[in-house]
């Protein structure tokens, strides 16, 4: 069972990878083009890894470090996902500057409200209801300004949507890798 879930966060994060290329001019052929790029990568990091491991164990210290490194890549492609999402409206700089600040303020809120959600049971409701919140901030966040950018509210709220559902798996899976105790 643990062999299958670990196959399907692979899975899944190939598939956050591949959606990079929603954002780009041709949205069919960008997500099919990072799919097959991540793919290779994926399939060659696994052949070495797999090749080396067989000649000696690894050191628990270095797959410590190497798990903090790709969690703190992970956070970044979080952080600057949004501003990957809306670079085809090319808004000037201090409005990406805004969505990055607020990006990495609704990350560590969303780090807050999951730590609430760990402790006792009222304090998971406040960690839900918290989580409920920062989850309408998108949406609420495209129809207000975004709307003026796209040719409706649909396309807005779709590339809003995007936007935080990258932010989610990639903060998620790197706080995960960054914070791993193996």
């Amino acid at each position: 069972m643990k062999k299958i879930i670990s196959i399907l966060g692979w899975i899944i994060l190939l598939l956050a990878f591949a959606s990079l290329g929603l954002s780009s001019d041709d949205p069919t052929f960008g997500f099919f083009f990072y799919l097959a790029f991540f793919l290779i990568v994926f399939v060659l990091v696994y052949f070495y890894n797999k090749k080396h491991r067989k000649r000696k164990e690894a050191d628990p210290k270095s797959l410590a470090l190497l798990n903090k490194i790709l969690g703190i890549i992970l956070i970044i492609v979080a952080v600057f996902s949004p501003i990957i999402a809306l670079r085809k409206i090319q808004l000037p700089f201090t409005p990406n500057l805004l969505i990055f600040v607020v990006t990495a303020v609704l990350i560590a809120l969303g780090v807050f409200a999951v730590m609430l959600i760990n402790k006792e049971k009222i304090m998971k409701l406040l960690g839900l209801l918290l989580l409920i919140v920062l989850s309408a901030i998108p949406a609420i966040f495209a129809t207000l300004f975004l709307d003026q950018f796209f040719p409706n509210a649909y396309n807005a709220l779709g590339t809003a949507y995007w936007a935080i559902i990258s932010v989610a798996i990639f903060s998620w899976w790197g706080f995960s890798l960054f914070f791993n105790k193996n």
